[in-house]
């Protein structure tokens, strides 16, 4: 009888974070998918389906698949082909005469003191 309650405000809340999209759909809270996943799996324990719980729920069943399995999580930004700005400042060393770079990466990271060929070797290695 309790999961019936639950499964009432969770069909209200989740009504409530629907309302007033034009399309798509925004990331429920963690809370929400914790909710469908036992429901779903009390459901299939039941000897019901994930397709049956998601009706109930009203979210689709291969939904309720990536939040069991936990893809649901905002995933961490990933490499994409974005052009960052780059300043080009050449320096010499003051013993040797090599020309020399600093490598300073939009992530924070820094290399300093590689040649030229060396910094492209290195960035061919790292894929950047």
């Amino acid at each position: 009888m309790e999961l019936e309650k639950e499964l009432e405000q969770f069909r209200q809340e989740a009504q409530r974070l629907k309302a007033g999209r034009r399309s798509g759909s925004l990331p429920f809270p963690e809370a929400l998918r914790v909710f469908s996943v036992r429901y779903a799996e009390h459901t299939v324990a039941s000897g019901g389906t994930m397709t049956d719980a998601g009706k109930k729920l009203g979210i689709s069943g291969p939904t309720l698949y990536e939040w069991r399995k936990g893809r649901s999580r905002p995933k961490p930004a990933e490499k994409s082909a974005v052009l960052v700005p780059v300043r080009v400042s050449a320096r010499l060393a003051t013993q040797t005469g090599v020309q020399q770079v600093a490598l300073v990466s939009p992530g924070g990271w820094r290399v300093e003191g590689l040649s030229v060929e060396s910094t492209a070797q290195l960035l061919e290695k790292l894929a950047c």
